[in-house]
Order: C-alpha cells, then sequence, then structure tokens
C-alpha cells in the first residue's frame, strides 16, 4: 500500500471532519451575530417559552424618598368627614363603613367616573385629591380576591413626580358591590414626603424583567400579564419610611396563583 496515498486520504478525510465541526459549533456558538447582550437574553426568554406584552427599553430618573406614615394625619382629620360615617384606626389602616351605601350610578355614572369624583371630596375621602386610580393595581387586587364586589385601588401620588406610590402604606381600596354600592374602604396615607439625594438614572422595563430572568425569578412557560413603575417601601430608619423606585411585574405561570415580583430600578436587585 502507498503511505503517500494512505497518509492523503488521512489528512482528506480529517480537515473535512474539522470543517463540518467547525462550522456546526459557528452556528451554535457565532463569534458575533449582531444581537446585543439583552437580544441575545431575550431570545433566551422566548426559547424558555416566557412571555409578555412589548418592553420599554427607555430608561427614566428617580431617587430616594423618604416618607413617614400618616397616621396621625388620619388621625386628626378623620372629623371631617361625613359624620353619618363610621371611622376605624387600626395601625395605619382608617376603615370607614357608610350605614347607608353610595349609589355610584346614581347620575348615571360609571364606577370609575363616580369614584374620580368622590374621592376628591374633602367630606368623602382624607386628601383624597392626591390619590389617583391605578388600573393595574386595581387588576392585582381583583386577581387575589375571591369576592365577587369589584375593587378599585387609588394610589397616592408625590408632589411633582409622574409616578406615584405603588406599596399599600399609600393606597385606598374602595370596594363596590355588583348593584355599584359603595359600602366602605380602607385608606392608609404616607406624609412629609421628601427626596433623599440626587435623581440617578434608573433600568428600563426591559432591563427588569431581564433581572429577573437571569435571577431565575422568572419561571419557563410563564406569562408577564402587568408591567408598572412606581415608589415602594425599601426599609425603615427610626420613624422615616425609606422607598425607591421599582419595576413590579404581575405573573402568571401555568395556571398557578399569580405572583408579584419587584425589582429595584436603581440596582436591578430583586425585592423580597
Amino acid at each position: 500500500m502507498d503511505f503517500k496515498k494512505v497518509l492523503t486520504a488521512f489528512l482528506i478525510v480529517f480537515i473535512s471532519l474539522d470543517i463540518f465541526l467547525g462550522a456546526q459549533w459557528l452556528r451554535q456558538y457565532p463569534f458575533h451575530d449582531g444581537r446585543t447582550t439583552e437580544e441575545q437574553i431575550i431570545d433566551e426568554m422566548h426559547d424558555d417559552g416566557i412571555t409578555y406584552n412589548s418592553l420599554s427599553k427607555k430608561r427614566t430618573t428617580g431617587s430616594y424618598v423618604a416618607g413617614k406614615s400618616g397616621r396621625n394625619v388620619l388621625a386628626s382629620e378623620r372629623a371631617q368627614l361625613d359624620h353619618d360615617w363610621q371611622t376605624t384606626l387600626v395601625g395605619d389602616t382608617l376603615r370607614v363603613t357608610m350605614p347607608k351605601p353610595v349609589k355610584l350610578n346614581a347620575h348615571g355614572r360609571n364606577n370609575v367616573s363616580a369614584l374620580n369624583v368622590f374621592v376628591k371630596k374633602n367630606n368623602q375621602v382624607i386628601n383624597g385629591k392626591k390619590y389617583k386610580l391605578s388600573t393595574k393595581l386595581s387588576k392585582m387586587a381583583q386577581a387575589d380576591s375571591k369576592s365577587t364586589n369589584k375593587l378599585y385601588v387609588y394610589v397616592q401620588k408625590i408632589a411633582k413626580e409622574q409616578r406615584p406610590f405603588i406599596t399599600r402604606r399609600a393606597q385606598i381600596t374602595f370596594e363596590v358591590t355588583p348593584t355599584h354600592e359603595l359600602k366602605g374602604y380602607e385608606q392608609r396615607y404616607i406624609s412629609h414626603t421628601q427626596y433623599l439625594r440626587d435623581d440617578v438614572q434608573l433600568i428600563s422595563e426591559e432591563q427588569a424583567l431581564i433581572s429577573l430572568y437571569q435571577y431565575n425569578d422568572l419561571p419557563n412557560n410563564s406569562h408577564v400579564t402587568i408591567a408598572h413603575m412606581g415608589y415602594q417601601e425599601l426599609t425603615t430608619v427610626d420613624k422615616d419610611i425609606i422607598f425607591v423606585p421599582v419595576w413590579q411585574f404581575f405573573i402568571q405561570n401555568n395556571g398557578q396563583k399569580a405572583t408579584t415580583v419587584t425589582v429595584n430600578a436603581i440596582n436591578g436587585a430583586i425585592m423580597k
């Protein structure tokens, strides 16, 4: 047998195998496919069956905010409410009960229109003009409720700030019957709000969802139904409550009970 022919044949087979394996490797692990790191992770999420609505890449600014429990405000001002109503202060929550329910559709309004008017009257809600309806938190509250009544969550706004508090410490929850009757509500309030430092750049909605995925807090085959930004409680220092801007996601997973997960919008950390 000609040794040179054997060697030539061996080299041809060896080189062909190298080319084939190299092509396969490059197909799976390309040196550069034009995608950003974020785009590659988003593609991985798609492969894992994770779905969501459109994600914003816009980055805004924000800062830490300090405030105090508004219990004293609620306690001192509840006397201004309708004298026929019953009020109870439990912790920092004011519970208002109406012996005679308020008919929200009395003037042809729907529930939301009627509540938007109701909340602004001083004899009906304390500092009600500082709150606005959150349709997303209302949907989340409704999903967690077993009641046939409709829940409407109003969140406290921060002066000169586009994003509101989304913590329960600064909310009003109205519960309306199927016959459009309001029998009462619960209110919590934050007072003496102030910014603690200059604004910094916050992560985008897309970056926040990527953080959840990288920290394994986004299960395979899950669906992100709601996403929004606001201020959430971070910690308490003496009597001051420290709030941080966050991204909050409402996630459904394989028919299980939906969960709420929160991402610190300043550093991308998952808030437990």
